[in-house]
This record gives structure tokens, C-alpha cells and sequence, in this order.
């Protein structure tokens, strides 16, 4: 059977006819973008691959940094606030794309004006002000999820598929690395404690949600950062046991270029996503002396995916997502605990 990779249990691959069906079948749902930055325009574009995706709103601190938003990227009103975008009682979804700093009070803006929705990674600095985040949603009746589009491409669910089916046999060590050479000066938000900046914030929910993801929930944990000049983490690793006794040690930072590369070993083989993992394109699976390379496409720029995905659940369609309040919430246990340097080993509870 043909497979599609929407992120909810349908399999690797990205199915055409299925999108068809998917537009013919549901209203058309209007989005509103809350920020005007790089993420903000990656969703923009992205939203014209979603079926039933109308670019109704968008809205900045400044409302000419809006307008030429929405004139860039087809969007039919423009607001020069994130309040009056909300009190638009024609949105339905709401991506917030402010910086991390921002994103609680966002997020509880846009549950209490009845929208759903959909906030770029990290959700929240903390587990308990997530946790406080989804508690509203579910009280108000709304669905909140993070944007974490790694988690919903077709070639992240084809290499949980591998797992999941025992080609490598039980998982027993992940390494994951997201390492990428950043400029304070070009990116300043980055390297500022008062905008959450870090590599933590930033990248560490990369390898943290591959380790999750393929070896399965964690048991304990153990992190290492080094700070940078302007009091935010530059490089951090961390070493994490998973309740099946798989071993992760994953790295994050903005100090130097590596393979942006995950590399899963199990008992009887090794599966490998050999660049990019972020925006993952190919699996790799080695049994004995057998190689198999999985091209598994993703569409336009990659976030489509999550979108598509987000969308379903909110129109009812599913009942879950792959990347849901649980493996939020347990990523954010980790990185809130990651704070200070050097932590001794912690239950991820």
C-alpha cells in the first residue's frame, strides 16, 4: 500500500492521492503568523502545500513590517499587533513564530481569543509553563502542539517504521549531533540570555527528539555546557539512559561545523540518517554486509509536513500526533534541567 507521511501513523512515504482526498474532504481553515522573522516566511511559503490552507493573517509590532509580509506572501490582512490579529474572530490557527521568549504569553493570548495552535519550537522555557500551556488548550477546547517539523517528515517516519519492525534488532546506542557554526554578530538573538538565546534552546531539542523518537522514553540523564562570553550556552552535550537501557549522547552548539547526522545501532544492525537529520531526506540500513538506502522525499521546504498534520487533528481526523504534549513535555524536563552547566543524572519525571 502506498504510504503518507503526514506524521500520524501513515507510514514513510507522501501519497498524492491521499492529499487529494485530504482537500476534498475539509473546510478551509484560516491561518494567522504571529512574528514576520525566518520562520515566519519558511511557514508562509510552506502553507501553499497544504490542502485547505488559506494565508489569511499575519501581524508584527510594526504594522509596515506586516504589510510587506503579507504582500510578500499572499496573505489577505495585515496587523500592526498581535492583539488585534487575535481579536480577528475569522482565524482559525495561529502559528507563533515570536522569539522564545515570548512564547508563553502568546500561546496563552491565542488559547483565551479560541484559536488553535501551532508554536515554533521551544514551546515554552520550562516543562511546567508547557504543561500550563496545554492545560488551557485542553480547558478551552482548543489544540496546541510545537512545531517540531523534524519530527513529522516522511524519511523521520520511515526510520521509526525500521525500528519499530526489528530490521536492526533492539536499539542499544544513539549518537545525534547538532552542531552549527552561528555568528553572534549576524545572530544576536541567539546569544541573548534575556531572548532565551543558547544552543539549548535553540538546537538541543534536535538530537533530544531523534534519542526519543527512535530508543523511546527517557530514564535519566546527564548534560555538560560550555557558556560563552555573553552568559549563554555555545556548545552542551548530553548523555541520556532510555527506560529500554538504550545509551544517547547527543551534542548541540553554535561553535563549529559538524555532520548534522544521527546514528541509531541496534543489536543486529545500524540505521543511519547521514546528513541533515533536521530536514531528513535518506535512511541508511546496515545489516551484515547489506546496505539500503531509502530516498524518502519531503515536500517544498519541509514544513508542510507538520502542517498538514496539525491541520487533521484540528478538523478531528486523528486522534494524536507524533510529536504530542508527552514528548514536549519530555524534551522540556530535560532542557529545563540543563541550566546550570554541570547536572548530576536526574529522573526525566
Amino acid at each position: 500500500a502506498e504510504a503518507c507521511g503526514f506524521g500520524f501513523g501513515a507510514g514513510p512515504g507522501f501519497c498524492a492521492k491521499s492529499v487529494e482526498f485530504y482537500a476534498e474532504h475539509i473546510a478551509m481553515l484560516n491561518w494567522g503568523i504571529i512574528g514576520t522573522g525566518n520562520i515566519a516566511r519558511s511557514m508562509a511559503d510552506a502553507l501553499k502545500h497544504v490542502p485547505q490552507a488559506q494565508k489569511y493573517a499575519v501581524a508584527s509590532r510594526h504594522i509596515e513590517t506586516a504589510d510587506q509580509f503579507a504582500k510578500t506572501w499572499g496573505f489577505q490582512r495585515s496587523y500592526g499587533s498581535f492583539a488585534d490579529l487575535l481579536e480577528d474572530r475569522a482565524v482559525d490557527i495561529v502559528y507563533i513564530a515570536t522569539p522564545n521568549s515570548r512564547h508563553k504569553q502568546d500561546i496563552l493570548d491565542a488559547i483565551g481569543a479560541g484559536k488553535h495552535v501551532l508554536c515554533e519550537k521551544p514551546m515554552t522555557l520550562s516543562a511546567q509553563d508547557s504543561a500550563d500551556c496545554f492545560a488551557a488548550a485542553h480547558a478551552a477546547g482548543v489544540f496546541l502542539m510545537e512545531a517540531l517539523w523534524t519530527a513529522f517528515f516522511p524519511a523521520m517516519q520511515k526510520a521509526i517504521e525500521v525500528i519499530q519492525s526489528g530490521t536492526i534488532g533492539p536499539v542499544h546506542y544513539i549518537t545525534a549531533n547538532f552542531v552549527s557554526y552561528r555568528d553572534a554578530e549576524m545572530h544576536p538573538i541567539l546569544f541573548d540570555p534575556n531572548l532565551a538565546g543558547g544552543a539549548r534552546n535553540d538546537l538541543g531539542i534536535y538530537p533530544l527528539a531523534a534519542a526519543l523518537l527512535l530508543a523511546g522514553p527517557m530514564r535519566h540523564f546527564q548534560t555538560h555546557s560550555v557558556m560563552g562570553p555573553s552568559g549563554v550556552d555555545e556548545m552542551t552535550t548530553f548523555s541520556v539512559e532510555h527506560e529500554n537501557g538504550a545509551l544517547s549522547v547527543l551534542t548541540c552548539g553554535f561553535r563549529v561545523e559538524l555532520p548534522i547526522a544521527v546514528i541509531c545501532v541496534g543489536a543486529h544492525g545500524t540505521l543511519e540518517i547521514p546528513t541533515d537529520f533536521h530536514r531528513p531526506n535518506l535512511v541508511r540500513i546496515t545489516v551484515g554486509d547489506t546496505v539500503a538506502e531509502h530516498a524518502v522525499p519531503f515536500i517544498a521546504n519541509g514544513y508542510a509536513h507538520e502542517a498538514i498534520a496539525f491541520q487533521t487533528r484540528v478538523l478531528g481526523e486523528m486522534d494524536d500526533v507524533v510529536w504530542g504534549q508527552n514528548e514536549t513535555l519530555s524534551v522540556a524536563r530535560v532542557l529545563q534541567n540543563s541550566d546550570h552547566g554541570c547536572v548530576t543524572a536526574l529522573p526525566c519525571e
